[in-house]
């Protein structure tokens, strides 16, 4: 199965797509409530743009590059892991996230910024 393909895959590339296009409510909704806390009001929006500020304009590539279902810190309602790129001009960056289920929701509990 192709890593966009899995749960996890195309759960983060949802988000990474939200994030680029600039639609952060969209983006805070598929995070888990504990982890939505934490990006309260600008602060999703903030450690994007942080992420990316130093290349010269949006991305042109957002794609999912791994996914793994088994890792050392896995809990026990984890869907999986996995890591998107995006880059654009000057520069190539992505996000790692954590993907759980919560209730009938698979939300992303954790987020990685930038390259690994």
């Amino acid at each position: 199965m192709e890593p966009k393909e899995t749960p996890q895959g195309q759960r983060a590339l949802k988000f990474a797509n939200a994030l680029v296009s600039g639609d952060f409510g969209h983006a805070s909704e598929m995070l888990s409530a504990s982890l939505r806390q934490e990006y309260a009001g600008s602060q999703l929006r903030d450690e994007y743009e942080e992420m990316i500020e130093y290349g010269d304009g949006p991305p042109d590539l957002v794609e999912v590059m791994n996914v793994l279902e088994d890792w050392p810190a896995k809990e026990p309602d984890d869907v999986g892991w996995a890591y998107v790129a995006i880059a654009g001009p000057g520069y190539s960056e992505g996000i790692s996230v954590v993907v759980n289920r919560e209730g009938e929701e698979e939300l992303i509990r954790e987020i990685e910024w930038g390259r690994p």
